[in-house]
């Protein structure tokens, strides 16, 4: 689903599925959209992941995801 990002545009992701934070893709590698310099997403669901929260795509949950419909 956002197979399609590259390095420098503009992704929404949504904190807690209610607060927006606009990030910036930096890198997209391997399945996986690094954005903000931080925060990893797959780059198939829009799932954050995070190992030490044991955030990630199904099956497992996540606390923020990359939002289809705003992402530039």
């Amino acid at each position: 689903m956002f197979g399609h990002l590259k390095p420098g545009d503009k992704v929404t992701r949504m904190l807690a599925g209610t607060i927006p934070v606009e990030l910036t893709v930096n890198l997209v590698k391997n399945g996986l959209i690094v954005a903000g310099g931080l925060w990893t997403f797959d780059a198939e669901t829009g799932a954050e992941i995070d190992e030490g929260l044991n955030w990630g795509p199904p099956p497992l949950s996540t606390g923020s995801f990359l939002k289809p419909e705003t992402t530039k």
